[in-house]
C-alpha cells in the first residue's frame, strides 16, 4: 500500500524532515508512527498526501509513483486516502450527519447512495443517536469519531490519522482506536502518528519509530520505547 524507497525531505535552509527513510506497508496492515516532536511523523503524512514532495528518493502509493502522478490527479489520490487529524476539522454549521455526507458530496455520489451510505457508517461509530447534533453540541471523543465516519464513509483502502487522540481523555482514545482497529479488519490499511505511549503499548501492533527524521526501530506487535534523547528536526 505504502512504498518508501530512501526518502529524504530537506526543509530551507538545511532542516531534517526525514532522511534515507526506507519504508513498506503492506496492504490491510495497521501501523503506529511514534516519536517525539520533530521526528518526522507529520512530515511522513504529507509526503503520503503529496502535500510535500521528496528531496530525495521514491514513494509510491497504492502502485502509483507519486514523483510522476500529474497534479491533476492528486485530487484522485487524495479521495482514496481517508484522513483524521487531531483538531477534527468539522463544519461548525452542519450536522453529524452533513458533515459524514459533505464528503461523499466532494467526490459526486449522488443522493441515493448518500442516503443509504451515511446512516450505515454514523452507525459504526456509534452516533445514530447524535445524527442531528452539531458539532459543539457533542463530546470530544463524539467529534473526533464523526471525523473517523467522516474519512471512512468512502471505504477508502489507506487511512492516516495524524494525533487523533491528542485532544480527547484516554478512555476515549481507547475507544477511538478500537474503532480504528474495527476498521482496519474490514481491509483498510491504517496508519496511525501518536505521541501516546500507553495507548501503543497495548494495542500491540506495528510500531516504526523515528528520531530526527530517521528510522530507528520496526518492530511488529512492538511497544513505544521513546529514546530520552534530544532530537532536532522538522515533525
Amino acid at each position: 500500500m505504502i512504498v518508501f524507497e530512501n526518502v529524504s525531505k530537506i526543509y530551507e535552509p538545511d532542516v531534517v524532515g526525514l532522511q534515507d527513510f526506507t519504508w513498506h506497508v503492506p496492504k490491510g496492515e495497521f501501523v503506529f508512527l511514534v516519536g517525539p516532536s520533530g521526528s518526522g511523523k507529520t512530515t511522513l503524512i504529507k509526503l503520503v498526501l503529496k502535500e510535500l514532495e521528496p528531496t530525495e528518493g521514491r514513494i509510491l502509493v497504492a502502485g502509483r509513483n507519486l514523483s510522476t502522478l500529474r497534479r491533476s490527479k492528486v485530487p484522485f489520490l487524495r479521495r482514496n486516502i481517508g484522513c483524521v487529524f487531531q483538531d477534527f476539522k468539522l463544519l461548525p454549521n452542519k450536522t453529524v450527519w452533513e458533515n459524514v455526507a459533505y464528503a461523499l458530496e466532494v467526490v459526486g455520489e449522488n443522493r441515493r447512495s448518500i442516503r443509504r451510505k451515511v446512516p450505515e457508517i454514523v452507525n459504526l461509530v456509534g452516533l445514530a443517536d447524535k445524527a442531528n447534533s452539531l458539532p459543539h453540541e457533542i463530546s470530544g471523543g463524539e467529534q473526533q469519531r464523526v471525523s473517523v465516519a467522516r474519512a471512512f464513509v468512502n471505504h477508502p483502502p489507506l487511512l492516516l490519522a495524524d494525533e487523533p487522540t491528542g485532544n480527547i481523555d484516554p478512555e476515549t482514545s481507547i475507544g477511538l482506536m478500537q474503532l480504528l482497529m474495527r476498521i482496519n479488519r474490514t481491509g483498510t490499511t491504517v496508519v496511525v502518528a501518536t505521541h501516546d505511549r500507553d495507548m501503543v503499548n497495548r494495542m500491540k501492533r506495528r510500531v516504526i519509530q523515528l528520531e530526527g527524521g530517521r528510522m530507528v526501530r520496526d518492530e511488529h506487535r512492538g511497544s513505544y520505547d521513546e529514546s530520552p534523547a534530544e532530537v532536532t528536526g522538522a515533525d
